[in-house]
């Protein structure tokens, strides 16, 4: 498989249950196509590999639960967290943005894939076009930058955005 034909699509970032299944976590906005798709390519020690899958449930525009054949234990699973994984450029399709639209996120909560939820959004700031997610938490104030980098996923429906803040980010606002 040629490197050139494919584009990293997600991560295999966490199990899901005890039957083998991950959670994935996307790259960009999920195209209701995956339902359709027979396999990805998991990168295993800098080769693609094809693992065909038996199992996807969408679980948000950015994420879905994912099971692939001969693997049916969270033993032979865990094996996978956290590899990446890619599609062939024809079936990936045309990346789609995260959409983010700050104006629209003030009464968002704000939870961090590691530490948990953070807080709500109590507003935008703007500093010099440089865009921070200001959250209130007792007398407590967290800012957060806007940065694409950092943001996993936004449901606009449970008005959630996931993040994952760099090393250090939110021991700053201590």
């Amino acid at each position: 498989m040629n490197n050139a034909d494919t584009r990293l699509i997600g991560t295999l970032t966490k199990l899901h249950g005890f039957k083998g299944r991950y959670v994935f976590v996307s790259e960009s906005v999920i195209s209701e196509k995956i339902d359709h798709w027979e396999s990805v390519f998991l990168e295993i020690e800098g080769l693609l590999v094809p693992f065909f899958i038996d199992h996807i449930t969408i679980t948000s525009d950015t994420s879905v639960i994912i099971g692939f054949e001969d693997i049916d234990s969270s033993e032979k699973a865990k094996e996978f967290v956290s590899s990446k994984v890619f599609q062939l450029l024809t079936l990936a399709g045309k990346e789609e943005k995260i959409e983010v639209v700050p104006e629209h996120m003030s009464g968002y909560t704000v939870i961090d894939k590691k530490v948990g939820n953070i807080g709500k959004i109590d507003k935008i700031l703007d500093y010099n076009q440089n865009l921070l997610f200001r959250i209130v938490k007792g007398k407590q104030e967290i800012l957060i930058p806007l940065s694409e980098e950092f943001i996993i996923s936004i449901n606009h429906k449970k008005k959630e955005v996931v993040i994952s803040a760099p090393e250090g980010l939110l021991d700053l606002n201590e």
